[in-house]
């Protein structure tokens, strides 16, 4: 029997069409099957489910920062947790519940909406629901620990700002101050000092690199992006959308009243000083203390480089002190010891130098690293307590814990020509290693070692090489090359001077820094190395000059200054015991 040739045709080409849908559809699942599931069939998925473990929470995170309208959604998610942190402050617990589930529908993986819920339902005694949100709330705590330690080189790794302060409070720890902080890795991070009891506050850093990059995709692709706080106005109203940067987003933070870009703003974005302290008033006032420790530093610099009278000088100083206090209140060790520090300075008066010393053990009790060596050097020489070197070497080895400068001093201590302990070995090896990692300060350290002889070989000309490879290690440090340079230009020791190399570095260091150039003791040095160098009249027109400098700043230095200018108008150079 034969087919009608129409009919044939028509059934192969049926055929082939088939097997092309065939094939076409079996890309398109292959290819629908390598697609990451979107955010909202993550979170379907995972509100049917009893545990959940942190690589979920992460791929959760993930997905919704990748979601289209990213930027809606966070909006939405910052509003309704910025709500419960308010209403956990008030203990408004039958108002979390509503608030906490709205939370949720927007972002399943919600620190603040898991403890807005599990509160509500431990408050209406339902202990298996609170259990279900504080084993989320867990596991997301968790999450943000597999990404980091939470120092500044390792920060937490979080979505957004509710939820590093959400995760600091599974830890126990209370918020009291918090800025923005920025380097050449990390745009966009979060400093938080937070506090738990009566320990020393703990500074945690997050990155929030995900939420500046989520909204900047957003900013590239959508003019209509709007921003997680403030008012609802989009990148193109605020003429942002071909600029957004993570300083253009502070300043919107900051448009918000986000305490943290005041404060910010107030310590790095301004440099109208009245601008600064309106910014850093606004957080204060809203009870962020990282403000008022800001605060109390550039009224403190005030009062010190006004030209005004006295009245306005008194009025600064009596506004730094208030801000120290309150920064003290909130735990900060560093207003304890700065402010203790200007008491005994007799800043404040004789009637308040009494009250420097307690602040400042306070401080060393919370282990503030400055306040331990001020008070171990203070011990060496007898200087407002009792000369005590056993005490001394308790100071400088609690600050030898804490880090390398801590070390470092320790080293400097049993090297002090009054204190008869011995150079040990513990000592000698952090030296070492840290001149070995290019520490410009230890290698100067082992200079002074092999100048001296204690504990190795007595030998100048280590001691030279290893004070000119500390200057090539840090060229740009004036305070090094100034220490380099004195020693050089003033030592007792013949065999170690080298005052033409002392006078090259210091005229170049006086060239290239400003702040340098007007430093007593950098111009003390310089005039030094001219004298050694037999130019007395350069010495002298130098000298001059430090002297000038030390009196605009009430330098403590100006007596031996003024000796040091005596000497070289009589044509004598200076030559000292050291190193």
């Amino acid at each position: 029997m034969s087919l009608n040739v129409d009919t044939a045709w028509r059934d192969q080409a049926l055929g082939a069409l088939v097997l092309v849908a065939c094939l076409l559809c079996a890309g398109c699942a292959t290819v629908a099957a390598d697609l990451p599931p979107t955010y909202d069939e993550l979170a379907t998925q995972l509100a049917d489910e009893q545990a959940i473990d942190a690589e979920q929470v992460i791929r959760l995170r993930e997905a919704f920062l990748a979601t289209p309208d990213f930027d809606e959604r966070i909006r939405a998610v910052t509003l309704l947790e910025q709500e419960i942190l308010g209403l956990l402050q008030v203990e408004q617990p039958l108002r979390l519940g509503p608030i906490g589930s709205a939370t949720l529908e927007h972002y399943r993986a919600s620190i603040t909406g898991h403890q807005a819920l599990a509160e509500f339902y431990h408050h209406v005694d339902m202990p298996e629901q609170a259990a279900v949100h504080e084993a989320w709330t867990h596991v997301i705590a968790g999450a943000v620990e597999t990404t980091g330690d939470g120092t500044l080189d390792a920060p937490y790794r979080a979505l957004s700002p509710n939820e590093a302060k959400g995760y600091l409070g599974t830890r126990e720890l209370t918020e009291v101050g918090s800025t923005y902080r920025q380097s050449d890795e990390r745009p966009f991070m979060l400093w938080i000092s937070a506090a738990r009891d009566s320990q020393p506050l703990k500074n945690v850093f997050f990155d929030l690199d995900g939420l500046y990059s989520g909204l900047a995709e957003s900013v590239r692709r959508k003019p209509t992006t709007v921003f997680p706080i403030g008012p609802p106005r989009s990148c193109s109203e605020l003429r942002v959308c071909d600029a957004f940067s993570p300083e253009s987003f502070i300043h919107i933070l900051a448009a918000g009243n986000d305490t943290a870009a005041l404060t910010f703003l107030g310590w790095r974005g301004l440099t109208r000083f009245n601008d600064a302290v309106d910014a850093l008033r606004l957080a204060a006032w809203s009870g962020n203390a990282m403000a008022n420790r800001i605060l109390a530093e550039l009224w403190l610099r005030a009062a010190f480089n006004t030209t005004q009278a006295s009245k306005d000088r008194d009025e600064y100083l009596v506004s730094a002190e208030r801000n120290y206090l309150v920064a003290i209140r909130a735990g900060f060790e560093d207003a304890m010891f700065e402010l203790g520090r200007l008491y005994v300075m007799g800043t404040y008066g004789s009637d308040k130098t009494a009250n420097g010393l307690p602040l400042i053990s306070r401080s060393a009790e919370l282990d503030n690293p400055q306040a331990l060596l001020w008070l171990g050097w203070r011990h060496v020489l007898g200087d407002s307590v009792d000369r005590d070197h056993e005490r001394a070497e308790h100071y400088f080895l609690r600050a030898a814990e804490i880090d390398e400068l801590g070390k470092l001093e320790y080293a400097r201590f049993l090297m002090h020509r009054d204190v008869d302990r011995g150079f040990n070995e513990r000592a000698f090896r952090w030296v070492r290693q840290f001149a070995r990692n290019d520490n410009a300060h230890a290698m100067v350290l082992i200079g002074d070692l092999y100048a001296r002889g204690l504990h190795v070989g007595k030998s100048f000309r280590r001691a030279g090489s290893w004070f000119k490879n500390a200057v090539k290690a840090a060229p740009d440090d004036p305070y090094l090359v100034n220490e380099v340079a004195w020693r050089f230009a003033v030592t007792h020791l013949p065999k170690l001077r080298d005052e033409r190399y002392a006078l090259e570095i210091m005229e170049r260091i006086m060239d290239a820094s400003d702040e340098a150039s007007r430093n007593p003791a950098y111009l003390d040095t310089l005039a030094a190395a001219y004298a050694a160098n037999g130019n007395f009249e350069r010495a002298v027109a130098v000298q001059e000059q430090a002297v000038e400098e030390a009196r605009a700043s009430a330098d403590n230095d100006l007596p031996i200054l003024l000796e040091h200018l005596e000497a070289f108008r009589a044509g004598e150079e200076i030559s000292e015991q050291v190193p």
